[in-house]
């Protein structure tokens, strides 16, 4: 403050300097400056021409809110004039009214009135845990300073606005204490603006002031996504003071919200009055008032049904046809199982680009990532059903191993038989033998001269060896 009066002075004292004002005697009233600093008070005649009103426009220069180019003359109460409300003389725009609730009769806490007329719910980010409202933001208090005349007929007149109201224009706050406001999980207050901006102060005849203002609010709001894409979530839209605690100052709300007027979103959404617990917030520096709505919403499902729900069954489903193609047909059916296999991949992973974070797997990527097992299952089924086929077919080189060998066991034992058979008999086999080793050489002679396959000719020997057997 000190600092402030050392500048005034030196400010002054240099336009006194480079002015023509005469300056007056040191005997004269007011000092020697007094010729450069006489200024009209609020409570004298205005019409009064001195010389300090003209060059400083109208404002005192010894007052510091009017030297710094707050103009108080229009907002203070003059003495013979008219007016609908003005400030006292000793008006102090930096004490808050609740220290005159004694004017009124009232105790505190000391009420803070809110409105809200929601517009809409304008964007809600997934990914940022964020909500975006546009609405008329409006809060009211009462100035137990004001001081009203009642008898003025713009209270009664509706040009001036509703009944009982006049409006008065934002510049007004100025010269007016306002309340210090936080709204809770605050990111942007963005003012709307047409020209000027949209906003408005409308002063009552119960001594209060009504401030509202058109905005656009981004709140963040705490989602969980575990059971995305079938989530739901609640946000809590909470104002109240910045500095005075509950026993100091409380607050009421109400809001208006027309559901004709809110445009599409990716969530069913609905308002409703904020709950009790919510009323106060319990922070290090004290247990605060607020007030406000709550928003809930919850997801639309049936674009997730038709583009990934569906989708991914029915081509669990196709994997599941190729059951019936036949093992044979190895390029069609494999082709069929890879090609499901990388297309449920493409789904889950642009789903998975799209969808917002979560702490665990979310309810869709569980879907998939079964969808994805089934056509992996099936595609391994198949890989095993080849394996079986390909033992059960040998190759011919191990046939004709596996029949000398039983030929040479069928030779062994017959020779053990015979050593204990008449002569007669092992004659017979002998000769029995030696046909069917003609038997297979003829066979192999009319292979070569376009006769019966080598397969027949074996089996034809294997029956004749059981026979002679």
């Amino acid at each position: 403050m000190a600092t402030l009066k050392i500048l005034r002075t030196i400010l002054l004292t240099g336009f006194v300097l480079s002015s023509d004002l005469p300056l007056a005697n040191s005997d004269a009233d007011g000092g020697l400056y007094s010729a450069g600093l006489a200024t009209a008070s609020p409570y004298e005649d205005s019409t009064q021409n001195h010389i300090g009103t003209n060059y400083f426009g109208g404002m005192d220069p010894m007052d510091p809110a009017s030297f710094m180019g707050l103009n108080f003359d229009t907002n203070r109460c003059k003495p013979n004039t008219s007016y609908i409300w003005c400030l006292p003389k000793d008006y102090n725009q930096e004490k808050h009214p609740f220290s005159y609730y004694k004017l009124e009769n009232k105790s505190l806490p000391w009420d803070y009135d809110f409105k809200f007329v929601i517009d809409e719910i304008s964007n809600i980010n997934d990914k940022a845990q964020s909500m975006m409202i546009s609405m008329y933001f409006a809060v009211s208090w009462t100035e137990p300073r004001l001081i009203i005349n009642e008898s003025a007929t713009e209270w009664t007149e509706e040009r001036t606005g509703p009944k009982d109201q006049v409006n008065e224009s934002p510049e007004t706050l100025k010269y007016i204490w306002y309340p210090e406001l936080e709204i809770y999980g605050l990111e942007t207050f963005d003012r709307q603006r047409v020209l000027k901006e949209m906003s408005g102060v409308r002063i009552r005849k119960n001594k209060t002031i009504n401030y509202e203002l058109n905005v656009r609010i981004t709140i963040s709001c705490q989602m969980n996504f575990d059971d995305y894409p079938l989530d739901a979530h609640t946000c809590q839209f909470q104002v109240g003071s910045y500095y005075d605690t509950q026993e100091t100052v409380t607050c009421k709300a109400h809001f208006i919200y027309d559901q004709d007027r809110q445009r599409s979103l990716q969530h069913f959404l609905q308002i409703e009055d904020l709950p009790e617990c919510f009323h106060t917030v319990d922070i290090p520096s004290g247990i605060y008032s607020a007030c406000g709505f709550q928003v809930k919403l919850q997801r639309k499902q049936m674009q997730y049904v038709v583009q990934v729900y569906l989708p991914s069954a029915m081509f669990v489903i196709v994997s599941w046809v190729s059951f019936l193609v036949k093992p044979e047909v190895v390029p069609g059916r494999m082709a069929m199982l890879v090609t499901l296999f990388l297309v449920l991949i493409n789904i889950c992973n642009s789903v998975r680009e799209q969808a917002p974070t979560s702490s665990k797997l979310n309810a869709v990527d569980l879907y998939l990532v079964v969808c994805v097992f089934f056509v992996f299952a099936a595609l391994i089924e198949y890989a095993v059903i080849l394996l079986l086929l390909k033992k059960r077919r040998k190759p011919r080189r191990a046939i004709k191993e596996e029949i000398k060998t039983f030929f040479s066991n069928g030779d062994a034992n017959q020779s053990g038989r015979n050593r204990n058979k008449n002569p007669q008999q092992h004659n017979a086999e002998n000769v029995d033998m030696q046909e069917l080793d003609e038997v297979g050489q003829e066979g192999s002679r009319s292979n070569g001269e376009g006769g019966e396959t080598p397969k027949k000719k074996i089996e034809v020997g294997l029956t004749a060896h059981k026979q002679a057997l």
